[in-house]
């Protein structure tokens, strides 16, 4: 009976904490959701997720931090044309390339993973037919909308930059090759 008590109340526990939206000093709430223009493209990354509620992670295209993935929600990045890298970096390092259309939205969807000493994190490209196509436009309603606190995040970059830079330089030299990484086409774009 006790042992059922225990499973039960960790059972509740875990619900409650994978349900959990997070909050984050490097975003602020935000009232609508931004479109892309005739000139720029839109990357909508959404972190569906409540899993590691409590674990936020800052998102990078190359050497300008763009915003912070935070749990049940999602930040809108208005971007020149073009090829972009986007990355994350927690136990591990995750590596997204995009080459976007203006005028086009792309999504990112961002997850939380454990790790062995600290969570690890990843990038799910949103590429035309895949399973999160649809799915993507219902998390649009369902997810808070947040928008970048940019002088926090400014801050933060300018500190953290020269290892953002080593970090691209190993990329481009040894890790871009090292694994699949996931990739966003101009024909994923909506």
């Amino acid at each position: 009976m006790i042992i059922k008590i225990r499973l039960l109340c960790l059972l509740g526990i875990t619900v409650f904490i994978t349900s959990c939206a997070g909050s984050s000093a490097y975003m602020k709430p935000s009232q609508a959701l931004l479109q892309p223009t005739s000139d720029k493209a839109l990357v909508r990354f959404m972190r569906p997720s409540g899993f590691g509620f409590a674990i936020n992670f800052n998102i990078w295209d190359g050497e300008k931090v763009i915003g912070n993935s935070v749990a049940k929600a999602q930040f809108d990045y208005l971007v020149e044309p073009g090829k972009h890298t986007f990355v994350a970096v927690a136990e591990n390092k995750v590596f997204l390339e995009a080459q976007l259309e203006a005028g086009k939205t792309y999504y990112v969807l961002t997850e939380v993973h454990m790790g062995l000493w600290k969570a690890r994190v990843g990038f799910v490209a949103v590429t035309k037919g895949s399973e999160y196509w649809d799915k993507v436009k219902v998390y649009e309603n369902e997810l808070n909308k947040l928008e970048p606190n940019t002088e926090v995040l400014k801050k933060w970059e300018d500190s953290n930059k020269p290892k953002m830079k080593e970090l691209l330089s190993q990329y481009e030299t040894t890790l871009k090759a090292s694994e699949k990484w996931p990739k966003l086409g101009p024909e994923d774009g909506r």
